[in-house]
């Protein structure tokens, strides 16, 4: 994947910065790499334009290439790479945008194997029905609901009664030892934490 790869490749810019987090994100004008230094609370923005018809990869790139060409040229002026850093950080800082707003926040969402998949389809279970805190009668009163149209004593299938009474089952086993994942990541941009040395994907 094209932005992946040019996301790692910032990583040798972000290095350079001694950077803690770090997003990106685009618009149809602009790509805007947001950077937190481990010692700062205060983010840096660096920004370049869209150019038509390119990708935001793209467009990414030239912002990183044209970031580190300064950087290179103030070393050769100041022959400081701490200079240099300081230098383009404070040029690029600004002080409106808040902290949280590359700071990764953690994630909980449910984990459902293939079989409770279907049982949740075969139960017409709602996310919120199976998450919420009275999740086990939620899911034996929709176990009910849905019995009474295809047990076999009010006319209906057999084999779909069995798939239903499984479903309830799973479901259940499910309610008692729920799963779940965690992921650290932000709304709406790629997200980067030093702490992993990775850029995780948009929630």
């Amino acid at each position: 994947m094209q932005m992946m790869w040019v996301l790692s490749l910032s990583n040798g810019l972000l290095s350079i910065f001694n950077t803690r987090y770090a997003s990106f994100s685009f618009s149809r004008s602009q790509v805007v790499l947001d950077i937190l230094p481990a010692w700062s609370k205060e983010i840096s923005r660096f920004t370049h334009k869209r150019t038509p018809g390119r990708k935001p990869a793209d467009d990414l790139k030239a912002l990183i290439l044209d970031s580190g060409s300064e950087y290179y040229t103030i070393i050769a002026d100041k022959k400081s790479r701490s200079y240099a850093s300081q230098s383009l950080l404070k040029k690029n800082s600004n002080s409106r945008i808040p902290v949280k707003s590359v700071r990764p926040d953690s994630r909980k969402s449910p984990r459902f194997s293939k079989a409770e998949r279907e049982s949740i389809k075969c139960l017409k279970l709602k996310l919120e029905e199976i998450l919420s805190e009275e999740k086990t009668a939620r899911i034996k009163s929709a176990y009910k609901k849905m019995a009474r149209i295809h047990h076999p004593d009010m006319g209906g299938d057999a084999a779909e009664f069995r798939r239903l009474k499984d479903a309830h089952e799973t479901m259940l086993m499910w309610a008692e030892n729920p799963n779940f994942t965690s992921k650290r990541a932000l709304e709406g941009c790629w997200s980067f934490d030093s702490s992993t040395g990775r850029w995780k994907p948009p929630l």
